[in-house]
């Protein structure tokens, strides 16, 4: 199998036996094609592999260098198309479509028979719209592919050879050495084998992954040898399982070359996937293992099944109901006819005899030609409208300011426009609640410690009954190691770097000629000095012009200012260049293990010790730094990591800093990509200049003689200067964590004095800061507290809890357990039963206030029990089958027998202006389901505060329910409180285990009950749980339409599975924005994209529809009453050019415009009254009454003009003014311009928004028939009906003109009579039968009463 053209793979081999190696070498083995590696399966995407099958990678690649690689393995693809495949993919796809395909038919047909009209009436308009839809899939192929040549052209390093080399991205090859530097993203899925972090640790972000915005932490693989970077292709083999979609898991191991042969186990903390961002590391080496489409990240971006609006299902049955008509009409006017050739023509002897034999040839020459004359009832170009009509109105949506957020600048984001109509017809909406209905900002407002309940209070603790305060020094021993568990149990990072440099960042600067360029070690606090108050407002009036000054100078000039930043300057225009990030001091990490290899270059070595640079920028009194190295990299290089702050605007920040485009893989060339310098001082300032930015919380401004009066204001002053600072500082140690709750619980240990202060090689750092003391002004001796760290037992969704393993400095190894108190009760051991049970009412209090809860515990481990789990878990990891299931019991056996400490409480703020989006949701008929990981409590707590449940409705609860029986007695009861408590609102609550009950034993009776509830609130549900609960409610009878929203990773299978999925661009990264149909960036927003847009567009296509049946059936009814006066004669009326322009120039214009602009009530009505929102759902204006209402008058109007016409021309038709009769070619003339103007007219009046520029479409519509028409009939073509001069002769005639009037007046006074009528009585619609709705109501009614 070729893949993408790509021959084969080199670099892999499959094994068919763990362990084993081929004795053939890589040469030979490289002659291996992809079918005989994988066996794929397509699933609408990328191919996935579909057996367990093992793979070889030689690191380095194969060893045959007389052999050249094959080029485009890590080529990506998200193009449908080539040139190749374009024309017949792209036609099959149109011509699945009924009405193209039924088009093609005729036209077939057409050219087969001896056709009544011209074969060019039928083929015309199908070209017209088979080729606007392909050129509008072509371009968007076009763009796409595009994008692709940006990512596959992209420059990445790569050592091949123990050499260097730059290549494109698309020519990586599985076994290649990838180098990746700060802040670029990873080509391919790679192995971390190098790190410059001195730990080996590399930090990333997997945005574009799993849509966590959070910083995350790799490993190199334990025990990895370390080699010079021109043998490191020569280190062994990676054996690793075939590419599976799962980002969370992957197996495999190192087999390491030379006499002991060690195997290195490798997880998912090893690998590196593409789409990630490495962040807070200055470069890593990795080794390529998938590449292409068969990465990690393309696997997952398979599409999604294609989602179709409800209202098509209306569509097709119209479709079907006017082809039945064309079919019943065709053969109707087929037996009439051979009727008169029987019984009527052979007594009209004027006409000939008539034939005596009649052929099967004579029969489908009469048959097909009726079908020819009458299949514009169908109407063509209906699709390629809609079509255009949606992609328009979601340009409407991304331009609506209302759904616009000014603070991100982020507008409302379409990503599929056909289900635009849709929004108006949401019967159930699923929610997510973290980060949809709350806004995922996590405060530390409770705890419970050792059986007492605590309130926090920013640097101190309130105790709930005695209400007395408590800070640090007054904890006791079971506060101490509660906080110190919490200091220490997690994964945070301190981003910037270590607490001297958030030191050195957060305040003053010493002149720069005194600043210390040394390892870290060589900060110090009172290195800082302090500026008075005066000098900071001065600092503050001055410093954005001194800036704006030392940077005015070029990039690379010898007055340039070097400057330590994430700033790539070739991404700076020189017009605009400026600095990026904030200014910080130079922090110099080599790691053990990592040395860059000498390269050649032409650029002359730099020496990067910045102690030899002077003020003026020279190093050793020579050239700037900027000229030394423009756009060379060092021979020699030794990297450093810098430190990296979290980016802040500053004043003098420059505002025109070029925005870069796709982030290549690697900054090669760049004067400060390797070679960092601390801040020169401004040219115009004295060397002492260089401040901090201002702070009002500096600690002149609170000094004595400023305060004479009262001593309370001095301590308040003075506290709230501690609490600024204390703020201050957190922020600029700017913590990193996997989750919002997880920094909320370290940031609150840091208030009140337990300052987690980073990690050195596992070495874990905690400040102790009493309150006397403050963060960042020198003291005697800090008490500094520090754990070494030994495993990191990581959260899991299946587990609900993470572990840290630690030693402390007396070389005792305790386990500190964090996690979800319904998973860490259990393993508490049964000394801990009374405070158990304490904390778990605690923690019910707490849920009731809506807070979000943790327990924790902790215990001492023997060092015996120790040695036997490293035993345990090193052979889960050595395992290639069931890690992850070995891993855990391991897991699971050290994490029992726990001493409970105690629990805490996290609130998470409600969205702006919920309550109001959820109630006029509601009050718009709309049932509202929440779907949550929460507990009970607090989601119901919530529920209540948000307004998702009305406060004074009743509540039942389905609890740990465990068999189908529990289930049917819990469904029985609630049904029975819905039926007997008429009027009364009821909402149901359910948790994760008793919902599994339902929907496995229970799922109909479930679905049956819940869907009459007034809310619904669903807890402690998985990601699949979700996704299976809107398909439970897609597959009821009652044909419910379902929207979810969500704003996280863990929400796409819902909002996949939804009939329309929406996306909040929220904290929790932008994942589930991709992958929905729309997204925007505040919950709030909802409330106007359903009740304002969804109401627009649901008006407007079913206007759009039930007109294009309508102006076709007055077109084709004319054509039938034709036949009755022809014998049957299969004629056409019409001229072949009027059935040509009719749908594509006549009267596509104004149904088109009035489609995308169409207003029943204003934006502020529609807002107002939630209740309007009533009138469109279920596709009610698509209604068969609505759909025959349209058809009797498209039935009406035909028969007025036909016959009126006909009595004009059968009675009088010397009607021109120079006294002459008219011909044949006036009548079918006169019929279509009477038609052309009366369905415009017609749709005129149905039509609510009326604007100058809707009229105009209107006029132009007519005025183009009749310039058409008159240049038409001025041309003497004598090709179908010769209509040679006839228009004219008929626009000259004043008679014609007056009966023109009259027919539009008498065809369209019914219509205005009706809508008159309609509002002075408020006459509303009614159903002409008692269709399916008002049966099953009636249903209901009688259940409800008789039950």
């Amino acid at each position: 199998m070729n893949f993408f053209g790509h021959e084969h793979l080199s670099g892999f081999r499959r094994i068919d036996r763990i362990g084993s190696f081929p004795t053939s070498p890589w040469a030979e083995q490289e002659s291996f094609h992809l079918k005989d590696t994988f066996l794929w399966s397509w699933h609408k995407g990328s191919r996935v592999s579909t057996i367990n099958d093992w793979l070889q990678i030689q690191i380095g690649g194969p060893q045959d260098v007389k052999k050249k690689r094959p080029k485009g393995q890590n080529r990506i693809k998200s193009t449908k198309y080539t040139l190749i495949t374009f024309l017949p993919q792209n036609l099959l796809e149109q011509f699945r479509r009924i009405a193209n395909f039924y088009f093609l038919v005729m036209t077939i047909i057409s050219l087969l028979i001896d056709s009544p009209v011209s074969p060019m009436t039928s083929l015309l308009p199908l070209v017209f719209v088979i080729a606007v839809t392909a050129a509008k899939q072509g371009y968007e192929d076009i763009l796409r592919y595009r994008t692709d040549n940006v990512v596959n052209s992209s420059p990445v390093t790569v050592i091949r050879d123990g050499k260097e080399a730059i290549i494109k991205s698309q020519d990586v090859c599985p076994g290649d050495l990838i180098v990746v530097e700060r802040d670029c993203d990873v080509p391919c899925d790679l192995v971390l084998l190098r790190s410059t972090d001195p730990h080996g640790k590399c930090f990333i972000t997997t945005a574009n992954l799993d849509g966590e915005s959070n910083l995350k932490t790799l490993m190199v693989p334990r025990d990895l040898p370390t080699v010079d970077i021109q043998e490191m292709h020569k280190l062994g083999m990676i054996e690793c399982e075939s590419p599976t979609t799962d980002l969370y898991s992957f197996n495999g191991k190192i087999e390491l070359k030379g006499g002991e042969g060690r195997v290195l186990p490798l997880s998912t903390e090893n690998v590196l996937l593409r789409g990630s961002r490495v962040k807070n590391t200055e470069c890593v080496i990795g080794c390529a293992v998938y590449t292409g489409m068969i990465s990690k990240l393309q696997l997952n971006s398979r599409l999604t099944r294609n989602k179709n609006a409800s209202s098509e299902i209306y569509i097709n049955r119209f479709l079907i109901v006017i082809l039945i008509a064309l079919i019943a009409i065709v053969t109707l006017l087929y037996f009439l006819k051979r009727y008169n050739e029987l019984f009527v023509i052979p007594k009209l002897t004027y006409l000939g005899d008539a034939t005596d034999s009649y052929s099967v040839k004579q029969f489908l020459q009469d048959y097909l030609s009726f079908l020819i004359l009458f299949n514009y009832l169908i109407p063509i170009s209906l699709y390629v409208t809609i079509e255009l009509q949606r992609v328009i109105g979601s340009w409407f949506m991304e331009w609506d300011i209302e759904l616009y957020e000014k603070e991100t600048d982020q507008p409302c984001v379409v990503n599929t426009s056909n289900l635009n109509e849709e929004l108006g017809q949401i019967n159930i909406l699923f929610s997510d609640k973290t980060g949809t209905l709350t806004k995922n900002e996590m405060n530390f407002q409770q705890c419970s410690i050792d059986g007492s309940k605590f309130l926090f209070k920013k640097t101190r603790l309130e105790d709930a009954e005695t209400k007395a305060l408590l800070d640090i020094n007054k904890f006791s021993a079971s506060q101490r190691n509660f906080f110190q568990a919490l200091s220490i149990c997690h994964t945070v990072q301190v981003a910037s770097g270590s607490l001297e440099e958030a030191d050195s960042s957060g305040t003053k600067r010493e002149p720069v000629a005194a600043i210390k360029t040394g390892p870290p070690e060589m900060y110090q606090i009172s290195d800082i000095t302090e500026e008075s108050h005066n000098s900071s407002q001065q600092s503050e009036l001055n410093v954005s012009h001194t800036i704006d000054n030392s940077l005015s100078g070029h990039p690379n000039g010898a007055g340039s200012t070097a400057v330590s930043s994430d700033v790539n300057p070739l991404l700076v225009s020189d017009e605009s260049y400026g600095v990026e990030r904030r200014k910080r001091p130079v922090v110099v990490k080599r790691s053990p293990n990592f040395a860059r290899s000498n390269r050649m270059h032409n650029g002359p070595a730099i020496d990067p010790n910045p102690n030899q640079t002077d003020l003026n920028g020279s190093p050793n009194g020579g050239g700037g730094l900027g000229e030394a190295t423009p756009n060379y990299r060092p021979i020699s290089l030794q990297f450093r990591r810098s430190t990296s702050e979290k980016d802040l605007p500053q004043s003098w920040e420059a505002a025109n800093v070029q925005a870069p485009g796709h982030r290549r893989a690697h900054s090669y060339g760049a004067p400060n990509a390797y070679l960092s310098s601390l801040p020169l001082s401004p040219p115009d300032r004295p060397p002492s200049g260089l401040f901090r930015s201002t702070s009002t919380a500096s600690r002149e401004s609170y000094a004595a003689p400023t305060f004479t009066r009262q001593p309370t204001i001095l301590v308040r002053a003075e506290s709230q200067r501690r609490k600024n600072e204390i703020r201050d500082f957190i922020f600029t140690l700017d913590y990193q964590a996997s989750s919002p709750d997880e920094k909320a619980l370290v940031e609150a240990c840091a208030n009140l004095g337990m300052v987690y202060t980073g990690d050195d090689d596992e070495t874990l750092r905690v400040r102790i800061v009493p309150p006397h003391m403050d963060y960042k002004r020198p003291f005697a001796k800090p008490k500094e507290v520090t754990f070494q760290r030994l495993h990191v037992l990581e959260f899991t969704s299946d587990r609900k809890r993470m572990s840290v393993i630690v030693r402390d400095t007396d070389g005792r190894k305790w386990i500190y357990t964090k996690g979800a108190e319904s998973y860490v009760f259990p393993l508490c051991a049964n000394s801990s039963a009374d405070l158990v049970s304490k904390t778990d009412g605690h923690i019910s209090d707490f849920a009731r206030l809506g807070l979000r809860t943790l327990a924790i515990a902790r215990r001492l481990i023997p060092e015996e029990e120790y040695q036997d789990f490293l035993v345990e878990l090193a052979q889960a990891n050595s395992s290639l089958e069931n890690r992850k299931q070995l891993s855990e019991e391991c897991y699971a056996k050290i994490e029992s027998n726990l001493d409970l400490l105690g629990a805490t409480a996290v609130e998470d703020a409600l969205q702006d202006d919920v309550a109001d989006t959820l109630v006029s949701l509601q009050a718009a008929g709309i049932k509202i389901w929440v779907l949550t990981g929460d507990k009970v409590e607090t989601a119901l707590n919530i529920a209540l505060s948000c307004g998702h449940i009305p406060p004074d409705a009743k509540k039942y609860f389905i609890i740990d329910c465990k068999n189908r029986e529990e289930m049917l007695l819990h469904l029985n009861a609630l049904d029975r409180e819905i039926i007997f408590g008429i009027g009364q609102e009821c909402a149901l609550l359910i948790d994760g285990k008793s919902l599994g009950v339902a929907l496995a034993e229970a799922s109909s009776e479930f679905r049956d009950v819940a869907v009459k509830c007034t809310a619904v609130l669903c807890c402690r549900l998985s990601p699949l749980q979700k996704s299976e609960v809107v398909s439970l409610i897609k597959s009821s009878n009652e044909n419910y339409n379902t929207a979810s929203i969500g704003d996280g990773a863990n929400d796409v299978s819902m909002i996949q599975e939804a009939h329309v999925g929406i996306g909040i661009m929220g904290r929790e990264g932008r994942q589930a924005a991709r992958c929905a149909d729309f997204a925007f960036a505040k919950f709030c927003m909802l409330k106007r994209l359903l009740l304002v847009h969804g109401h627009y567009h649901s008006v407007r296509l079913s206007l759009l529809v039930l007109y294009f049946f309508y102006k076709n059936i007055v077109f084709m009814g004319i054509m039938f009453l034709f036949q009755f006066h022809t014998l049957f004669s299969s004629s056409s009326v019409y001229d072949s050019l009027f059935l040509t322009l009719y749908n594509v120039i006549y009267t596509s214009l104004p149904i088109l415009f009035i489609a995308i602009s169409e207003k029943p009530y204003t934006e502020e009505k529609l807002m107002r009254t939630p209740q309007l929102y009533k009138k469109n759902t279920d596709n009610k204006q698509l209604h068969w009454p609505y759909f025959l209402m349209w058809m009797l008058f498209a039935i009406y109007h035909s028969v007025i003009i036909f016959y009126f016409a006909f009595c004009l021309f059968t009675y009088n038709n010397v009607i021109l003014n120079y006294g002459q009769t008219v011909a044949f070619s006036c009548f079918g003339t006169l019929l279509m311009w009477t038609v052309v103007i009366v369905v415009n007219l017609k749709l005129w009046l149905v039509s609510m928004y009326l604007s100058y520029w809707y009229i105009f479409t209107i006029i132009i519509s007519i005025l183009g028939f009749i310039v058409t028409t008159v240049i038409y009939n001025v041309i003497d073509l004598d090709f179908d009906t010769d209509i040679y001069w006839a228009y004219n002769n008929l626009l000259a005639s004043l008679p014609v003109w007056l009966w023109l009037l009259v027919t539009c007046v008498a065809c369209l006074v019914p219509d205005y009579t009706i809508r008159m009528l309609a509002r002075a009585l408020n006459i509303k619609s009614f159903s002409i039968f008692p269709g399916k709705q008002r049966k099953l109501k009636m249903r209901e009614k009688f259940e409800n009463t008789y039950l």
